[in-house]
């Protein structure tokens, strides 16, 4: 009975998550790129029902960014943002449980386009050194449904980063540096997502759908989760 009780919760919290399809791209200094259509390319995917795309530096309001289910935040130029202000709106968004992706440039060390504020208690990723222009392919990854659908990925725009105290690596780059890893229901994308700046090829679309979709189960689940299960499994097998 206690078996069946625990499947119902996992099913329920990742149901929850599937029926979540209220996506906002929020893109800050990136008012020469095309962050409406990283929304466009997003939406194309087939995984949500409506995904918005905005490039505001200086407009967001909590409530209007809490009114999403999940969303996808990265920098480009330092012009009017403050990175406290945009970094406590996130952290808040955050700590609500909702699903937040963060993406390059949110780590440059480059000046305000580098995340400050409270979102640096979520974050998968900590600021080691200015961002990384260079030529990359993945380099490896844990196989995770992160990487569902992704085969190849060339990449140039990515920040120097470290993982973050909790969090958890998914995968790296060609060059070492860390590409994706989670913290809880945060996830961190070492890619700079708006193809419109150009180098950037293959499935990274389908990377950030992943990003915004994968489960992330919490390890003391699993590990409780594989408790109940392999002794049924085995009493299971030896009949």
């Amino acid at each position: 009975m206690a078996l069946k009780r625990i499947f119902l919760l996992a099913i329920v919290a990742v149901s929850g998550l599937a029926n979540a399809q209220n996506v906002l791209v929020w893109s800050t200094g990136n008012s020469g790129g095309a962050t409406s259509q990283v929304a466009a390319d997003l939406m194309a995917s087939g995984a949500f029902s409506s995904v918005t795309g905005i490039d505001d530096d200086t407009g967001m309001t909590q409530p209007f960014l809490d009114s999403f289910d999940r969303v996808l935040y990265f920098s480009n130029t330092s012009s009017n943002q403050d990175p406290t202000t945009v970094g406590n709106l996130l952290g808040n968004f955050a700590s609500s449980g909702k699903r937040l992706v963060l993406a390059t440039f949110s780590w440059a060390d480059q000046g305000n386009n580098t995340l400050a504020g409270s979102i640096l208690n979520y974050s998968p990723f900590a600021v080691s050194g200015s961002s990384l222009y260079t030529d990359v392919t993945i380099g490896s990854t844990d196989g995770s449904a992160f990487w569902n659908g992704v085969n190849s990925i060339n990449g140039y725009f990515h920040d120097n980063v470290a993982l973050a105290n909790g969090a958890t690596l998914h995968g790296s780059w060609s060059d070492g540096s860390a590409l994706l890893a989670s913290n809880g229901e945060v996830v961190g994308v070492n890619l700079f997502p708006d193809a419109s700046w150009g180098l950037v090829s293959g499935d990274y679309n389908q990377l950030f759908v992943n990003s915004l979709t994968a489960p992330v189960p919490e390890p003391a689940t699993m590990v409780a989760l594989g408790a109940l299960l392999l002794p049924a499994l085995r009493r299971r097998r030896s009949r």
